[in-house]
């Protein structure tokens, strides 16, 4: 249990970083991102070294994606959700090829936990 809730907020920090980062905050490069982020989910998933190497890839190639969208904006605009949400599906299909079921249905919980607790601290509940 305590590596499921040490996941969420890692999850969680990741996306407040990222957030920060946008308004001038500490900017966490790619490969940093992705070490914390793999970190956190074999806690939690207990990724064998194969899968660890999948999931570092998908998870490169997601935060690239971010950086890209971001970079693409004006200053302090934010991305449009649907562009978010895509980047997000096209890493959980990716994902879902090389976890086991149960360890992807341990994911998709961990995310939507994640989503739940990051829509719930905005302003306005957006």
């Amino acid at each position: 249990m305590k590596s499921k809730f040490t996941l969420l907020v890692i999850m969680l920090f990741a996306g407040i970083l990222t957030i920060q980062a946008q308004q001038g905050g500490q900017k966490r490069t790619v490969e940093e991102r992705v070490k914390l982020a793999v970190g956190r989910m074999n806690d939690s998933l207990k990724l064998s070294s194969v899968q660890l190497a999948d999931v570092e890839i998908a998870l490169s190639d997601y935060y690239k994606g971010q950086d890209k969208i971001r970079e693409a904006l004006a200053p302090g605009a934010r991305p449009e959700r649907a562009d978010v949400e895509k980047l997000g599906d096209i890493r959980d299909a990716k994902i879902k090829v090389f976890l086991t079921e149960p360890q992807y249905n341990r994911y998709m919980e961990m995310q939507n936990a994640m989503r739940k607790r990051a829509n719930g601290q905005r302003p306005g509940g957006q």
